[in-house]
């Protein structure tokens, strides 16, 4: 959770600083600083890894590589209408579910609707142009800039805790045991994207 007032007003400060370029993005989509981004999207992997980590940045085109890694992993914070989302992916990761990522943004960039965005990833994957993790792996969400902002009240509210992300793909909840009151719940391990080729288990460190 994010507990500072000063951390919920940095947020919304460097989002508002930016609203002026706003227009080179769709409505909704955070716009940062690009420094500002850096950090965020390097504070969703343990300390250990990023300084060799590699990192993307969204522009009004897509994600550009701002840093080239050096160990495999690759950080990015992606977005969603009015949301942030830091993520690290390990080399598996980086090659495969990654670069749904990547295309995903490049075509929220390009104005598609959410509905339109998962149509069209969903035909990348069935078309082998993009491809589920063929190994076990993890990405790592152990930032606290995994929020939500209100438009309206101006406020930051926290997504999930830190936690990470295991390769899972096709995996549904059912096939492991999880009801559906248990899903998003930081008691349980669950499964995001169920049933797609870039399910992952999730850990939180209430599990």
């Amino acid at each position: 959770m994010i507990h500072s007032t000063i951390r919920l007003t940095a947020i919304l400060t460097l989002l508002s600083a930016t609203s002026a370029m706003a227009n080179t993005f769709p409505a909704g989509i955070p716009q940062l600083e690009r420094n500002r981004e850096i950090t965020m999207a390097l504070s969703a992997a343990p300390a250990e890894l990023r300084v060799d980590a590699g990192v993307y940045v969204l522009e009004s085109s897509g994600f550009v590589l701002a840093r080239p890694s050096r160990n495999g992993f690759n950080c990015l914070v992606e977005r969603d209408i009015n949301v942030t989302a830091p993520v690290c992916y390990d080399a598996e990761g980086s090659r495969t579910t990654l670069q749904a990522s990547l295309e995903r943004a490049r075509i929220t960039m390009g104005g598609a609707d959410a509905a339109s965005v998962d149509r069209m990833i969903d035909a990348e994957y069935s078309a082998g142009r993009l491809h589920a993790p063929a190994k076990p792996g993890i990405a790592y969400m152990l930032s606290r800039d995994f929020v939500r902002l209100d438009p309206k009240t101006g406020v930051a509210k926290p997504l999930y805790p830190p936690h990470v992300m295991v390769y899972a793909p096709f995996l549904r909840n059912e096939d492991i045991g999880v009801a559906k009151p248990f899903v998003r719940n930081p008691s349980h391990v669950w499964v995001e994207a169920p049933g797609k080729p870039d399910a992952c288990l999730v850990f939180t460190s209430a599990n």
